[in-house]
This record gives C-alpha cells, sequence and structure tokens, in this order.
C-alpha cells in the first residue's frame, strides 16, 4: 500500500461524543452527499463494526497483488536482473529483500492502531525493529554499477514506457563490453520485462495511484473528520490531546523509544478505546470503499488492463521462481 498522505483539511475543534450523534452517525453515512465525483460525497450502502481491522477488505485490492504474491514477484524481478547482467559479463545477483509479512492482515493499521491487544502488549511498537534488515548492495566496478542502474542521465519522461518499446527503440544508456546498455540499466530492463513487456500491459501504478487517491478523498469527507474529532474528544476526556488517529504518537510527545513503554501503552489503549467508542475504522471504511468503488467505476478499462496484466506478471513469475 502506498504511504497514507495526510489531510489537507485544516482541523477543527474537537466535539464532546454524545450518544444520540453516535446513534444517528448511520443514519447520516447511509445518505451520503453525492455521487462521490469531484463535487460530492458518495452514499454509502452500509457501515460495520468491525471486531478486527486486519479482516477489512476494500474493493480496489482485488487489483492490487497482496503480499505473497508481491514476493514472488520482488524475486522473479531479481532473477530478471540477475539474466541481464550476466549478459554483459558479470556474476551478479541482486540481494534478496526481507519477505514482506503475510500474516497480519494488509489494513490492519491504515486507520490507525486498532488492535487491543497489540495496544495493551505493545503500544506503538510496529516491531520493525524485529524484521529483517535489507541487504547491503555489494560494492560494484564502475562498469558493473552503469549495466545495473544505467548512466541516471536520462529523462524519465522520455524512457521507454514498455519494453517492446524499449527494443524497438534501439536507444541505449551507455555502452559496455560492446553492448549498449539498456536504459535505466538491467534494473529498469527487468522492470518492464515483469510488469510492462508491451504496451498493452496495465501500468500498476496507476492502480496504487486510485488507492491514494480514494484514501486521500475519504480522509477529507465530512462524514470521517466527525469522525475523527468525535475520537479526539474521546482521548481529550482522557487526558490525550491528538487530531491524527493514524499516526498521533508525536502529538501525544512520544519519542520512538516510548512506543512501546509505560506512557506509549497507557495512550494507545486509550487511542483503540476510542477508536471502538466512536466506530472511527468502521466508518472511515465505509466511506472509503464508497469512493474506491466510484474511482473504479470511471476506469473500468484501466482496472481490466491492469488485472490482465498482473496476471500475466504472476504467471512469468511462476515460472522464473520455478527455473531458478
Amino acid at each position: 500500500m502506498p504511504s497514507r498522505p495526510q489531510t489537507s483539511r485544516a482541523a477543527l475543534p474537537a466535539l464532546p461524543v454524545f450518544p444520540a450523534l453516535l446513534a444517528t452517525a448511520a443514519a447520516l453515512l447511509l445518505a451520503g452527499c453525492g455521487s462521490g465525483g469531484d463535487g460530492g460525497e458518495p452514499a454509502v450502502a452500509a457501515v460495520p463494526t468491525p471486531p478486527n481491522a486486519a479482516t477489512l477488505r476494500l474493493p480496489l485490492q482485488d487489483y492490487i497483488p497482496d503480499a505473497e504474491q508481491l514476493n514472488r514477484l520482488d524475486r522473479a524481478q531479481r532473477i530478471l536482473t540477475d539474466q541481464c547482467m550476466h549478459r554483459y559479463g558479470f556474476a551478479f545477483l541482486v540481494p534478496e529483500l526481507p519477505q514482506s509479512p503475510s500474516g497480519e492482515g494488509e489494513n490492519a493499521r491504515r486507520y490507525g492502531l486498532y488492535d487491543p491487544q497489540a495496544a495493551a502488549a505493545s503500544g506503538y511498537s510496529t516491531h520493525e525493529e524485529d524484521r529483517p534488515q535489507k541487504p547491503p548492495m555489494p560494492s560494484l566496478e564502475p562498469a558493473a554499477s552503469l549495466v545495473l542502474g544505467g548512466t541516471g542521465r536520462v529523462d524519465a519522461r522520455t524512457m521507454p514506457k514498455n519494453q517492446q518499446e524499449a527494443e524497438r527503440s534501439g536507444a541505449g544508456d551507455g555502452e559496455v563490453n560492446g553492448l549498449k546498455v539498456p536504459i535505466g540499466g538491467c534494473r529498469r530492463e527487468a522492470y518492464l520485462r515483469l510488469w510492462a513487456p508491451t504496451a498493452a500491459a496495465g501500468d500498476p501504478m496507476k492502480v496504487q495511484e486510485l488507492d491514494a487517491d480514494a484514501y486521500d478523498r475519504s480522509r477529507q469527507d465530512s462524514r470521517v473528520v466527525k469522525a475523527t474529532e468525535q475520537w479526539s474528544a474521546c482521548m481529550a476526556e482522557q487526558g490525550y490531546h491528538a487530531r491524527n488517529p493514524v499516526s498521533p504518537q508525536a502529538e501525544l510527545g512520544l519519542a520512538p523509544d516510548q512506543f512501546a513503554g509505560p506512557a506509549g501503552i497507557a495512550a494507545a489503549v486509550a487511542d483503540v478505546g476510542c477508536k471502538r467508542r466512536t466506530n472511527l475504522v468502521g466508518i472511515w471504511y465505509a466511506v472509503e470503499s464508497a469512493y474506491q468503488r466510484n474511482l473504479m467505476d470511471r476506469n473500468a478499462e484501466l482496472l481490466q488492463a491492469a488485472r490482465r496484466g498482473e496476471e500475466e506478471s504472476l504467471k512469468l513469475a511462476a515460472g522464473l521462481v520455478a527455473q531458478g
């Protein structure tokens, strides 16, 4: 998932959480404010009260590789990069990246910390320090470095958008051992061979852009803003002052080494309790789902191309991984 953009909407004064207001929140959400296009807020079909955010699945996820698939695709791209390097006489293996965790749901913290057990056990810690670190790149001689990444002087706007275009152009990005280096080097060639072999292949980044767009729209939606205000008021009742439910640590005065300490745990427990009291996560999920569906309706052809491209990429990856 793309990093989540911060809302640009000015913060509004926090309001107290009244039971009557919460009782009518679902009805207001169902009504909506419009179509959800550039001029209105979409109606919402239903507002869940999720016991666990990790089980939430958004509509666009059908067009985005999951963690296991991304691990497979990453391995395939490394194999393609290695194959390209060997054409130039370099015995080189791109270091394997740490595997993306697939056990935790991809949306577990999309709307901030929500798991009461995790909050009570480790506060705001995401245990990043316990995960394998990215291995360092081996030192390369200048010629090998050129083959791997190109000269770095090519304008990104003029670079080939697919492998078919790159081969037809005959252009190079420097020369090594009598051979033209692919524009952008072997890294770029491997990406194009896997994700964009032809012009017909869908651009996976376009789907990510739709995902980020829907998230940003939902964060600024009046219903999510109202639920966020209610969460903030709930936090204030317990002595905590924060307006960002996704990453409130800085507002709460917590340094990274305090995330899993007593102060971090206490704040995290209050945070999760307020999210559940106001159903912020259920409201936000329902609203973002509505924005995603509207974007999907307007970009059906793009999404169909992206799905076909993903299927072809996964098929190629399966063959490469089986061989290597």
